[in-house]
């Protein structure tokens, strides 16, 4: 029987999460002690390519086979990612966890709840960290640094400045895969005009 999730806005659980989630109980001690040193570096979205052999390393300095800590892995990652995307509180997923663990009672419940939420809140905020920068990307470059210095033009081909001062501002940025950077010269009324301009995006 699939369970509905408040981490999937109500829809039901896959059939296979009840089952694979269950064996993080079945975990050796020191294994699930150290669940999140395997679970944290695997949540990020597409899969770090590293994730196949950091499983195996885990798996053999913790004595676990390696199937049933993939499975784990793949429960817990789609049920954190799952409830990070919709700002879910650590009550209501706790309520999920402790629901396909088999309910209030269960003694999986009572072993797996304390594992996943012991690094819920970090998880949640780190997912909502790359949530806000992927969806930046997704409409355009974005800027990553900032540099700037104050100089002052003496003189040039057209002829005598009076020493006007300029700010040189250079950004540098990321579009899709490409870094670049972009070097500014700024008058001091452009530079008015900037601080004002960040000053009313800021307020």
């Amino acid at each position: 029987m699939t369970l509905p999730l408040f981490c999937l806005g109500g829809k039901a659980a896959p059939e296979a999460i009840e089952a694979d989630l269950k064996t993080l109980a079945r975990l050796p001690e020191r294994a699930r002690a150290r669940f999140w040193d395997a679970l944290g570096p695997a949540l990020p979205d597409p899969l770090p390519a590293s994730a196949e052999s950091a499983l195996d390393t885990f798996a053999r300095a913790f004595d676990v086979p390696r199937d049933d800590l993939a499975r784990a892995l793949k429960a817990s990652r789609f049920l954190v990612r799952e409830a990070c995307a919709r700002g879910l509180d650590r009550g209501r997923f706790e309520e999920d966890v402790v629901r396909l663990a088999g309910g209030p009672l269960s003694p999986e419940a009572a072993v797996i709840a304390p594992i996943l939420l012991s690094r819920y809140d970090a998880a949640r905020a780190a997912l909502g960290v790359s949530a806000f920068r992927d969806t930046l990307t997704d409409h355009g470059a974005v800027v990553e640094s900032i540099e700037w210095r104050v100089d002052a033009v003496l003189a040039s081909s057209r002829g005598d400045t009076g020493a006007a001062k300029i700010a040189v501002l250079t950004l540098g940025y990321r579009d899709g895969d490409r870094k670049d950077r972009i070097t500014l010269h700024l008058s001091p009324e452009k530079l008015e005009e900037l601080r004002s301009a960040c000053e009313r995006m800021s307020s």
